[in-house]
């Protein structure tokens, strides 16, 4: 496996895969039941079109030709300090477990330290126990907790 910057065009060349694991993650979102593959392809083209205009971070895991994971993060300005936010990572479930989340990460981490921005931002579902010992694993540290009442 090799980590890779992905441009517009390659990352467009896996467009398929990256729709299949945003809306992988998307649809394990408590509140997302109206969430379709549609709008999954909207992400990605968006998220796309952010890397052709140079603000999206996007890596992806490749092996074998076949895109096994990917992270997509952008800089942005949270209770006035300058971040990198980490807003997708997916890693295949056989790639899970062998250290590919990792390199993602600390790929993110490598650009966001040359564009000297002091932290980066993560967050994800609370039940979500694997991505939560990796991101603690990785020196995330809980910043702040998001409830939710549903209401009748």
């Amino acid at each position: 496996m090799e980590i890779e910057k992905l441009g517009a065009e390659r990352a467009e060349s896996f467009f398929e895969t990256l729709t299949d694991y945003y809306y992988a993650n998307s649809i394990k979102c408590s509140c997302l039941e109206s969430f379709t593959r549609s709008d999954a392809e909207n992400k990605i083209r968006s998220m796309i079109s952010h890397i052709a205009d140079g603000s999206a971070i996007v890596y992806g895991s490749i092996g074998d030709g076949e895109l096994l994971g990917y992270i997509w993060a952008y800089r942005i300005s949270f209770r006035d300090e300058d971040r990198v936010y980490v807003s997708e990572v997916h890693v295949s479930e056989k790639c899970r477990g062998q250290g590919t989340g990792h390199q993602l990460l600390a790929a993110v981490e490598e650009e966001a330290r040359k564009m000297k921005v002091p932290a980066l931002y993560i967050h994800t579902e609370a039940d979500n126990s694997g991505a939560i010992k990796l991101y603690e694993r990785e020196g995330y540290r809980m910043e702040r907790v998001q409830m939710r009442k549903p209401l009748d």
